[in-house]
């Protein structure tokens, strides 16, 4: 399974960065594709920066069991620094 990170990167390098106006004229309307999938993602991909940053050393002292149990706190820290950082933009919103 790929990793969080990872997988953003793959997403953003094979989805369109616009969507077509109309195919008769050729323009680009200015829209992004999946524009808030890809706010939450960036969001994300610098909280979980952060975290793994913050808990390097003690990732890598540890061994299976207790990186299981560090990588759950790290998941939980993550999630909380995300909620914080995320700016108040409606899911609706257009991009």
């Amino acid at each position: 399974m790929y990793s969080a990170v990872l997988q953003d990167m793959l997403r953003q390098r094979f989805l369109p960065r616009t969507i077509t106006a109309s195919s008769d004229t050729g323009r680009e309307s200015g829209f992004v594709a999946d524009g808030y999938d890809r706010l939450v993602s960036a969001v994300e991909s610098d909280a979980r920066l952060i975290i793994e940053t913050k808990y390097a050393d003690e990732w890598n002292a540890n061994r299976l069991i207790r990186r299981w149990k560090l990588q759950r706190k790290m998941d939980a820290e993550i999630a909380v620094l995300v909620a914080e950082m995320m700016p108040g933009v409606s899911p609706d919103a257009l991009f």
